[in-house]
């Protein structure tokens, strides 16, 4: 194999991104953060829900990391309208609000997990490789946050209250 195939055949065997969010230097850290892992790749950035759906059409990817509130739309809003694209395509919302209600609203679009963006890189890494391995993602402040009742309508028991 020539050093060129070598290359594109890792690039191909990486978790491939989009990161969708309004504010550019919130999108350029995900990136340098995301990047830096070997396994993932981000492969398009978006500011607006029409360059999202754009870049869904353009290109192949395995996960959009959408924030929650973007300028004149609302993560919801992305996630369905690339899903009418690529309905297998997995989302990971990252937001700054932590209310239950945002999260069940994108649960009930089909996000896989939702973090918030105080989380630290860590976690955020392990949430996109958590999704992409076909789990569901909260973290342990917003599990704890949402009663058992709440996550077992949003999950149909799929996910264990465990850090209480």
């Amino acid at each position: 194999m020539k050093p060129k195939e070598k290359q594109d055949s890792k690039k191909k065997d990486k978790t491939r991104i989009l990161i969708i969010d309004d504010n550019p230097i919130i999108r350029e850290g995900l990136t340098q953060i995301i990047n830096h892992e070997a396994d993932l790749m981000v492969c398009a950035e978006a500011g607006t829900i029409g360059e999202a759906v754009n870049a869904v059409k353009k290109q192949k990817i395995d996960l959009a990391l959408v924030d929650m509130l973007l300028d004149g739309t609302t993560g919801i809003q992305v996630i369905e309208e690339i899903k009418i694209l690529c309905p297998n395509l997995l989302s990971l919302v990252i937001s700054m609000s932590d209310k239950s209600q945002y999260i069940k609203q994108a649960m009930e679009v089909g996000a896989r997990g939702y973090i918030t963006k105080d989380e630290i890189t860590e976690e955020i890494v392990n949430a996109i490789r958590r999704i992409c391995k076909g789990e569901i993602y909260l973290t342990r402040r917003l599990i704890k946050n949402i009663s058992k009742e709440e996550l077992d309508g949003l999950f149909g028991g799929r996910i264990q209250k465990r850090w209480e």
